[in-house]
């Protein structure tokens, strides 16, 4: 017969090693901070009030905002495209409703803006705003701009058309 302080050593044991990851899931769960707009931005009245300051109609400011994931963020990015890059609102609107990260679509319409341009580009928007990474796409526009001495629009298709597929970045392993 098998002992039963042996049995009860062996149960406890058990019990341990299979709560260990739960209870280490949960710990390292907890340390995770959630990115800051995605906290507290609730925002609607703000984002209505900056769409409608930058030219948008109260009905379409209304309708954007209630629909969208982050209204704050959204009117922000309108504000951003819109007056650092001299977009039209509703374009910049447009661009920045189809982005599932409106604030890195400005940053990274701007960016282009800035470091390339002397007219406003809606061109610029629509690539910043079809990316997945639109920081990273900004970047390889102005990179590829300067050191390949290729026009914005060549250097826009070419990073838009490169994507990020990780099994063709180098070095790979």
């Amino acid at each position: 017969m098998i002992n039963m302080t042996a049995t009860s050593v062996l149960h406890r044991c058990l019990v341990r090693s299979l709560l260990m990851p739960v209870t280490l899931g949960l710990a390292t769960a907890s340390l995770v901070a959630l990115p800051g707009y995605a906290e507290e931005d609730d925002s609607y009245g703000q984002c209505v009030a900056a769409l409608k300051d930058s030219g948008v109609s109260a009905e379409q400011a209304t309708a954007s905002c209630a629909g969208a994931r982050f209204p704050g963020t959204l009117g922000e990015c309108v504000v951003d495209v819109s007056q650092d890059a001299g977009i039209g609102a509703l374009d910049a609107l447009e661009g920045c409703e189809r982005s599932r990260r409106p604030d890195d679509v400005a940053d990274c319409t701007v960016d282009i803006h800035r470091a390339l341009l002397t007219q406003p580009s809606v061109n610029a928007l629509e690539h910043c705003s079809r990316s997945l990474l639109p920081e990273r796409f900004g970047q390889c526009v102005v990179d590829l701009s300067d050191e390949a001495q290729l026009s914005v629009d060549a250097a826009l298709d070419q990073c838009i058309r490169a994507g990020y597929r990780p099994w063709t970045t180098s070095p790979r392993q």
